[in-house]
């Protein structure tokens, strides 16, 4: 299953959810992430954790994507996004 399936699926409710392509999580350069509180970030977080969605193969997958998509600049920021938010969730 695609990531951004995987995503409407929990978020979703049968249309496209605006978060959907996780640029909101993991692309601090992005407008969406900027757009997107800490606090909504961690909840979104938050949820994929909750339906047990494993972090590590939603990254491989966002990866894959952007790499597909040839937007590489996303795919390089991807584990600073995922830090940054880590990083808040220990505060």
């Amino acid at each position: 299953m695609h990531y951004q399936e995987k995503i409407d699926k929990i978020f979703g409710k049968g249309s496209l959810w605006k978060h959907r392509t996780l640029r909101t999580l993991f692309d601090p350069y992005s407008s969406e992430y900027k757009q997107t509180t800490m606090e909504k970030k961690l909840e979104i977080l938050n949820t994929i954790n909750e339906n047990k969605i494993d972090l590590n193969e939603l990254i491989d997958d966002y990866k894959e994507f952007y790499t597909e998509e040839n937007k590489i600049h996303v795919v390089d920021v991807a584990d600073e996004g995922l830090a940054i938010l880590l990083k808040q969730l220990a505060k």
